[in-house]
């Protein structure tokens, strides 16, 4: 029992620990928000028996991510954790068994550690005792165990498969020093080395090695959207406590500065939390992720209910502005919103959905006006039901915008011919073949068209 309950851990360890891993869990979750179009289909199939109809649609998949960012945030930041770590640990629950869309078992592992981190005491003063952390250090060692296991493989130990998926610098490096299959044989005598992460006494030899193996994944390649980043950040809790208590020790008289300026921000607490709900919804209005603004009126309700019946209330303002600057960060920096909705219009192409298709790809082709795909798609659309000059202008978007496909001129010189604009479509179909001369279909429809009138081929 004292394995469990005697597992103690300096403050500044957990606190640390909680701002590196749900920073990264709040980024990795906004993120995921391009995968909710994927979701919602007439068919689903859950991880586990019986959940098949409780699996998340297109909506409930995106807006789940994006309050998952908020309460990740709010946790790193340290305020209402008994409120919102349980809340977390439904939610990714819930989306992750819901459906087997989500197959990585990664995602299984984060859904096993947030159900152990809502018994965490993140939040609190003096040396922290918690059964719950020392057994998410052993479900890591557990995974470690596993891996090894799994590699264990002639197909893996010879190098091939391993050496099929790293190119660039890397492979480099490694075929001119070591070779494939040294290496090949390295990461599972590394994993099996790191089954031990949950004993303290090898956390200073553990603590380098797991961090540099996990960034040599992220140098790789392999890496699957952040997790080996998230892996780095639960080392957090590997690194041995006598760093901690140095470096808390230093910083002693920065931390004393920090809380009296905490303490004069609170005594304005009512007047920050006005002020952080204007903001809120300032990034809301900027953020262009669907359902957005409805999603953060929604949370700014419940900061206001949860800082009623706390004391942290400029704390809890404060985080729920740099929680929405999450959301609007990852929008501005990344591709997110772009490919949930290019996602949203393959979707509802594929479903027979034209009137959601259109609606994607012109709010896509509104966030990326050069994307040629949004144009040309949406031209299709609009040419199905006859709109045909809008479509003809978006797919003439689509041509100047891509110059090597010759798509675009296909389908409109398939359109013209279809509505006897013989000559339209000759020159479509004369631009389409300069660009792709060996497309049978389109030079057999110049031809025909050529034939019409009455010109050679």
């Amino acid at each position: 029992m004292k394995f469990w309950f005697d597992f103690e851990v300096p403050r500044a360890k957990v606190a640390f620990g909680r701002v590196v891993l749900f920073t990264l869990l709040a980024l990795d979750a906004v993120l995921q928000l391009r995968h909710a179009p994927r979701y919602g289909t007439d068919f689903n199939v859950a991880q586990l028996p019986g959940l098949d109809g409780l699996g998340p649609g297109r909506f409930g998949y995106g807006a789940g991510q994006l309050v998952l960012a908020y309460a990740f945030v709010m946790i790193a930041c340290g305020v209402a954790t008994r409120w919102f770590v349980p809340l977390a640990a439904v939610i990714y629950n819930w989306l992750y068994f819901g459906s087997q869309l989500d197959s990585y078992q990664h995602h299984y592992l984060i859904a096993m550690l947030l159900i152990l981190a809502c018994f965490v005491p993140w939040q609190g003063a003096g040396p922290v005792k918690s059964w719950a952390l020392r057994l998410m250090l052993v479900e890591l060692g557990i995974v470690y165990l596993w891996a090894a296991i799994s590699k264990l493989d002639p197909l893996w130990l010879d190098g091939g498969a391993l050496g099929g998926q790293i190119h660039g610098s890397l492979r480099s490096l490694i075929d001119a020093t070591i070779g494939m299959k040294a290496v090949a044989i390295l990461v599972p005598l590394t994993e099996l080395a790191l089954v031990g992460v949950w004993a303290r006494r090898l956390w200073p030899y553990l603590a380098p090695l797991g961090i540099l193996f996990h960034l040599g994944i992220v140098w790789s390649g392999l890496e699957i959207g952040l997790f080996a980043w998230l892996m780095i950040g639960l080392y957090a809790f590997v690194i041995p406590d006598r760093v901690y208590v140095v470096v808390t020790r230093r910083l002693a008289p920065v931390h004393a500065v920090w809380r009296r300026l905490a303490m004069a921000v609170e005594a304005r607490r009512w007047l920050v939390l006005a002020g952080s709900i204007v903001a809120g919804i300032v990034l809301a209005l900027s953020c262009r992720f669907p359902d957005a603004l409805g999603l953060a009126l929604g949370l700014t309700l419940g900061l206001v209910a949860l800082a009623a019946r706390r004391r942290e209330v400029a704390a809890l303002g404060l985080a729920h502005v740099l929680a929405l600057g999450v959301w609007c960060f990852v929008d501005r920096t990344s591709s997110v919103t772009r490919d949930y909705y290019k996602f949203w219009g393959g979707t509802a192409r594929r479903l027979k959905d034209p009137a959601a298709a259109e609606s994607a790809y012109r709010r896509l082709a509104e966030l990326a006006p050069d994307d040629a795909t949004a144009h040309y798609y949406l031209g299709r659309l609009l040419l199905d039901r006859d709109a045909a000059d809008e479509g003809l202008a978006e797919l003439h978007v689509a041509e100047r915008l891509d110059t090597r496909t010759a798509r675009a001129y296909i389908t409109e010189a398939s359109w013209l011919a279809r509505h006897d604009r013989t000559n339209e479509a000759i020159e479509a179909a004369r631009k389409a073949l300069q660009i792709d001369p060996n497309d049978a279909e389109t030079r057999t429809l110049y031809q025909r068209l050529l034939a019409r009138t009455g010109h050679a081929p």
